[in-house]
């Protein structure tokens, strides 16, 4: 009798922990095969803002590969709120002139939507196309500008960023 309750109580343990990190059905239909690198939660003045996730087609991290940036948010935010933090992550990694400040922001804001708590976004990165934006699985816009989409996605993947302990995790580098 201990041992089919036990077995049941592995294939639950087993199951559950295989469910942890299936990646959303943006990433799914785009990444062929995926792979998680990595991930970690993003918290702030020891508030959970959100989870991410960083999913390739291979193994390894490249930028010479498509790859998918998965954020599944525990805070509400407005676009409008999310374009400009953006554009501040960006200035706090590259100098920008006002000119692409202002061009980036209004190509970011077409592409954002206010998120709620549970809200997801997938950033999909092909080095040939930039990136496609999904929101809770639906695409929403692209970023076409090859500049721009590196510039984005360094957001959370350049070490130089103002999080580097979710980069390093991110990345897999959990060291």
């Amino acid at each position: 009798m201990k041992k089919p309750i036990f077995a049941f109580l592995i294939t639950i343990l087993l199951s559950v922990q295989l469910n942890a990190a299936e990646p959303p059905k943006a990433i799914t239909q785009n990444l062929q095969p995926n792979f998680l690198i990595g991930e970690s939660d993003l918290k702030y003045f020891g508030l959970k803002v959100y989870h991410a996730e960083l999913w390739c087609e291979k193994a390894q991290f490249s930028y010479e590969q498509k790859f998918a940036i998965h954020l599944t948010y525990n805070m509400n935010f407005a676009k409008e709120e999310l374009a400009k933090r953006s554009i501040e992550e960006i200035e706090n990694l590259h100098v920008l002139s006002a000119e692409d400040k202002k061009n980036y922001y209004q190509q970011l804001l077409q592409i954002f939507a206010n998120v709620k708590k549970t809200d997801e976004k997938v950033a999909l990165f092909s080095p040939q196309k930039g990136v496609e934006m999904y929101y809770n699985n639906q695409l929403i816009g692209k970023i076409s500008d090859p500049k721009l989409a590196r510039l984005f996605v360094d957001i959370w993947l350049d070490e130089r960023g103002s999080f580097p302990k979710v980069t390093k995790k991110l990345l897999g580098k959990n060291d």
